[in-house]
Formats: structure tokens, C-alpha cells, sequence
């Protein structure tokens, strides 16, 4: 992976008709929706794009993206860096009859053909794909409190008076 900076914006279709792939990064602070859903600002997410036309002449963005986002822990409450891996394929539409006659392995990305594509927003979006349900530390990382407040110190119970001992009196 390089360390370059992707562009924000960038035309899918002239990419895919020349075959380009882009290689690089982009910084936590592009990643604005990711930021919300987690614990955290993410760290920069690294992303490989392929833009190519496939056997059918599709236009098609192909690509990898790794990040790792700060999560809380469902058990324990506690924040933790979460691994982030996914690949996607995206073909190139541009109404809905070419999105319904896409085959199972390939999603659409409605796009008109002079419209620039925002990298950040499509890499951001796999990475939300990717965030699990019920975020949980791995096996045996998790620390949870089983006792609370300070060790050693006993707490005072104060009698409370019982509203019914007066009742005892009526007999």
C-alpha cells in the first residue's frame, strides 16, 4: 500500500475506460460518518481501487480497504481498536433497469457519467460494512468488573425502621 493521500474526487468511467487502478490512503478525518458511529476518530484507512470494464463491458470499481476503528466493548464497556478488512465490487450505473440487471456479485453505485465519484465516501461506506453487530473483545482481552467500589471497604448498612412494626402493636 502507499502512503499518498487519494484524491477526493475522481471520474469513475474515465478511470474505468483506461484501467486505473488507485493506491493509497485516507485520513481519519475524512471519515466523518465512521467517527460517529464508533468510539472515536478512526486512524487513516488504507484502500486499493481497481476501476476496469468486466467481460460484459460493465464499468466496474473493484477494491480492498483496511482501517481500524476504536469500538466499546459490549461486555466490558471499554474501548478497543477494531480491525477493519473488506473488498468490494461496485458497477457503474446510472438508472434503475441497469442496477436490477446486475448479476449477485456486484452492487450498484448510481452514478451519471459526468458526475465525480467522492473516494472517501465509498471507502467510508465499506469500512461501515464492515464494523461488526455487538462489538466484544477477542477471547480472554476482556477485563470485567465483577466487584465495585473500593476493595477492602465495607459499606455501613443503616437500619432502616420497618413501617409494618407498628402494625405488631395493634394485636
Amino acid at each position: 500500500m502507499s502512503n499518498f493521500e487519494l484524491p477526493v474526487h475522481v471520474n469513475p468511467y474515465q478511470l474505468a475506460d483506461k484501467e486505473t487502478s488507485l493506491d493509497g490512503v485516507i485520513s481519519g478525518s475524512r471519515l466523518e460518518r465512521l467517527a460517529q458511529a464508533t468510539a472515536g476518530e478512526p486512524s487513516e484507512a488504507s484502500a486499493t481501487l481497481r476501476f476496469y470494464r468486466d467481460e460484459s463491458n460493465r464499468r466496474v470499481v473493484a477494491g480492498q480497504v483496511k482501517g481500524v476503528a476504536t469500538v466499546q466493548c459490549q461486555r466490558c464497556l471499554n474501548t478497543f481498536g477494531y480491525e477493519l478488512a473488506g473488498d468490494f465490487q461496485l458497477a457503474l450505473v446510472y438508472n434503475d433497469e441497469m442496477s436490477k440487471a446486475l448479476p449477485a456479485h456486484l452492487d450498484a453505485l448510481m452514478l451519471l457519467p459526468d458526475e465525480a465519484m467522492d473516494v472517501a465516501e465509498i471507502v467510508e461506506e465499506e469500512l461501515l460494512l464492515c464494523l461488526p453487530i455487538h462489538a466484544k473483545h477477542p477471547k480472554g482481552e476482556c477485563r470485567i468488573e465483577t466487584q465495585f467500589g473500593e476493595v477492602g471497604a465495607e459499606q455501613e448498612t443503616v437500619k432502616v425502621p420497618n413501617p409494618f412494626d407498628v402494625l405488631k402493636d395493634l394485636k
